[in-house]
């Protein structure tokens, strides 16, 4: 299998976190820029979009949740959706963590539209914000507790280390001071050093 990946994504890198970790021995890493619209991508995606991952009979799963899960039931025995006792509140929490990766990305994007002197005061904040408002949450929860590595921890993991890698001026360890001590020993795992993006 090929999971076409761009090293900066946060998306991607949440997907290669797992294929690390349960050290998914099928799935080939394949860098692609998602900007230039390459044939191989678009073939596979029409969207355009990383992360996709294309299996060996030709067919493409896209979005990092669909690939997510995918991964949980064929690799992983449903370890990472299937807490059954909590399923409501782990489902809650993904969606927070995927819908921070959103906001962070979209700022990044508001950033990069500076260049063209378009950038949005009004989204810009919005967006800082959400992050912000998102983070007390998180850390107001029982997300970070315990030392099982769970499919929420490994995606605030690559969120918070995205902030750090393209927010640096972000400061949400103002609000999030308890999570920021978790990352730090968190972020020794081997699954999140292997898959850092360059810098």
């Amino acid at each position: 299998m090929q999971l076409l990946v761009s090293d900066a994504s946060p998306y991607a890198r949440w997907v290669r976190v797992v294929v690390s970790h349960y050290a998914i021995a099928d799935i080939r890493e394949i860098e692609v820029n998602p900007l230039e619209n390459g044939e191989q991508l678009i073939h596979a995606n029409p969207l355009g979009k990383i992360p996709c991952l294309i299996l060996n009979d030709g067919e493409a799963l896209f979005d990092s949740e669909v690939i997510l899960r995918y991964l949980d039931n064929q690799y992983c025995k449903e370890k990472l959706f299937n807490a059954a006792e909590l399923r409501w509140r782990h489902m809650t929490q993904f969606s927070l963590i995927k819908g921070l990766l959103d906001s962070a990305v979209a700022l990044r994007q508001e950033q990069m539209r500076e260049e063209e002197g378009v950038r949005s005061p009004f989204w810009t904040s919005r967006f800082e914000q959400a992050l912000l408002r998102g983070l007390t949450q998180i850390e107001l929860s029982s997300m970070t507790c315990g030392s099982e590595v769970t499919i929420q921890k490994m995606g605030l993991c690559c969120l918070l280390q995205y902030l750090d890698f393209r927010h640096p001026d972000l400061d949400w360890r103002r609000v999030a001071p308890a999570t920021a001590r978790w990352l730090l020993e968190f972020e020794t795992l081997d699954a999140i050093e292997q898959t850092k993006p360059n810098r």
